[in-house]
């Protein structure tokens, strides 16, 4: 591919430039042609060949956006460079002959994203279809030129809407917008077009997941916006630019190599759908969009086994057969996903489970019992080390909790709906308030800090300790002290520990799914299957619930609205130990000693675990460090 450099200073040679060059090249498409003959790669087309006239979402309906028609127009096109078989590239044809006739085509006043999705997904379309039968010379020279026409709109305005911010989704699509299409393109490309477009996605990487070596690559603004980036643009950029030598290569980028290891990390099997955690500007929903398939290309080679072990159990052979079906989805699976390689249960794979402790990245520290399915949980406590960017929400030492088909602390879903002139999601973070939720809130962006060292032990479980000088609904001095134990007499214990100058309310928020009662000093939160999480407070001593139901920013696993429960302390101190157990047993008891109401000192016993909390030194048992 090294010809490529030239293509960019010699115009002449564009036209005799082979196609397809962007994923791979003509060399490799006979071995992919013999691959899908087996398992579980010819069950994947299958699904793909059955959705390719679905909506962009790969569900059954009637094409009506412009999206709608992109999506498929690929997925035709990917079919076509499986199977040679005419009648997809014609398909194709016609769905970018819909989308180059309408007006928001190479138009600077269109919604930005619009211009970057439609110009990724024209220029595979190109690539994946370029010389077939029923795309003639004239139509192929049309479709080039109109492709570095939308090439250009992109680099010198982006569209419409824009969050400027270059940690923004928005701006890692559309720095990958401008190099898939100039890649694909035959005519001249300004070189300095593509340039920009490398050092857009690799400023978009070294200020979202980050550019330290150790970084765990969650995504500043929410995992959802790893999907949609990631999946469609990011990745095939990087596959494409690598190929033909653009720039530093962006696999080696440390948050492009782990960022799709996430996708994984926190993903949970629900009854109808899978989800996981909703932190920023963000809902539980997960559509991987490619990014499953993606991650087998570029994650550490050690992750790959874990992978593989939970792609099968929640999209592959053992899981719903739906291959990541959304968007780029499947193709992506189709090209990565890795046959040859043995599966393993992420959690005996130890750079797995250091992973999870991320404190060089973006703060997030993840317990997790297991890769099983139903009985997995799973709870997160997001530091926020580096701040507000992007789209990102009020979450600094927030935690969320999933598992048993149930989402059991989520957080206020998307920026959008409001109360009080505010964003609704603000009122439903589970963290500390300085006034009533449902008030006027005065927001920071401040960064959260990590004290001493968290520890993640071999089954998941472990602690963190963490602290802000003001978090961001203005509560001074907050301190979190949150540790996860598993089957220590119940299915998971959580011990949330809190110090402040003047954290007025604690909260917890969960989808009004799962029904909420309180009897003195204990709230429970039962899901409709019958499992339960059973709070108790045992600082402050007799607090005084109160309960009710607020709408959310966005939905979550069919639902609008979010239950909360809070409580106030006098002195801005809490102590609460949460239990999980399923549908039919009981909760441990449990108990605490000491003092609560300044420099925690004291120990807390639920069934078998014994924590002591001295300050904000940690000693659990079992497991003692």
């Amino acid at each position: 591919m090294k010809f490529r450099k030239l293509l960019f200073l010699c115009p002449c040679l564009l036209l005799a430039a082979e196609h397809p060059r962007l994923l791979l090249g003509p060399e490799d498409v006979p071995a992919l042609r013999e691959k899908i003959r087996g398992e579980p790669f010819a069950s994947m087309v299958r699904t793909l060949r059955e959705g390719a006239d679905h909506n962009h979402w790969g569900r059954p309906g009637p094409m009506e956006s412009e999206y709608d028609h992109i999506y498929s127009g690929h997925r035709h096109a990917f079919l076509y460079l499986l199977s040679g078989d005419d009648a997809h590239a014609r398909i194709a044809r016609e769905r970018v002959e819909y989308i180059l006739d309408r007006p928001s085509w190479a138009n600077a006043r269109q919604k930005g994203l619009n211009l970057y999705i439609n110009g990724i997904y024209a220029a595979l379309i190109y690539d994946h279809c370029h010389g077939a039968p029923s795309w003639d010379a004239e139509f192929s020279r049309r479709v080039s030129r109109e492709l570095l026409r939308q090439h250009e709109v992109i680099v010198r305005s982006g569209g419409t809407g824009q969050n400027n911010n270059s940690a923004s989704n928005w701006q890692g699509l559309r720095g990958a917008a401008a190099g898939i299409i100039g890649l694909a393109t035959d005519e001249g490309v300004n070189p300095e077009n593509l340039a920009w477009a490398h050092a857009r996605v690799t400023r978009y990487l070294n200020d979202n997941p980050g550019s330290d070596p150790e970084t765990r690559g969650w995504n500043i603004e929410g995992l959802g916006y790893t999907y949609y980036p990631f999946g469609n643009g990011v990745m095939p950029f990087a596959i494409a630019a690598r190929r033909a030598e653009l720039g530093a290569d962006l696999f080696e980028h440390p948050g492009l190599r782990m960022s799709l290891w996430t996708v994984y990390a926190a993903l949970l099997t629900g009854p109808d759908t899978l989800m996981r955690p909703d932190f920023g500007d963000d809902n539980p929903g997960a559509n991987g969009e490619g990014t499953m398939g993606f991650a087998f290309a570029v994650c550490p080679p050690e992750l790959l086994p874990g992978l593989k072990y939970w792609y099968d159990r929640t999209v592959g052979m053992e899981g719903d057969r739906s291959f990541d079906s959304a968007r780029f989805g499947t193709a992506a699976s189709i090209l990565y996903y890795p046959a040859e390689i043995d599966a393993a249960p992420p959690l005996s794979i130890p750079e797995w489970r250091e992973a999870f402790v991320d404190t060089r990245g973006n703060g997030f520290m993840t317990y997790r019992n297991g890769y099983e399915g139903a009985g997995d949980v799973v709870a997160q406590l997001y530091v926020k080390l580096r701040g507000n960017r992007g789209h990102s929400g009020p979450d600094a030492l927030s935690f969320r909790i999933g598992g048993l088909n149930t989402l059991w602390a989520t957080g206020g879903g998307r920026y959008g709906p409001r109360t009080n002139n505010q964003d609704v999601f603000l009122r439903s973070m589970n963290t500390l308030y300085p006034v009533d939720p449902d008030g006027r809130l005065e927001i920071s962006g401040e960064s959260g800090s990590i004290v001493g060292e968290p520890v993640i032990h071999e089954d998941g479980s472990g602690h963190s300790v963490t602290t802000i000088t003001q978090n961001n609904l203005g509560v001074r001095n907050h301190t979190r002290r949150f540790i996860t134990a598993f089957d220590q007499g119940a299915k998971a214990t959580f011990v949330v520990s809190d110090t402040s100058d003047d954290g007025k309310f604690w909260q917890m928020v969960t989808v009004d799914h799962n029904q909420v009662t309180t009897e003195g000093n204990t709230f429970t939160v039962t899901s409709p299957e019958g499992h339960s999480l059973r709070g108790t407070v045992l600082h402050p001593a007799r607090p005084a619930f109160q309960t009710g139901t607020r709408r959310r920013g966005s939905g979550a696993l069919g639902t609008e609205n979010n239950n909360f429960i809070h409580f106030s302390s006098p002195d801005g101190n809490y102590l609460v130990v949460m239990t999980l157990v399923e549908r039919g047993n009981t909760h441990p008891n449990v108990t605490a000693t000491g003092e609560w109401r300044e420099a925690p000192n004291g120990v807390v016993r639920v069934g078998g675990l014994e924590a002591a909390i001295r300050g904000n030194e940690i000693r659990t048992r079992p497991g003692t460090e």
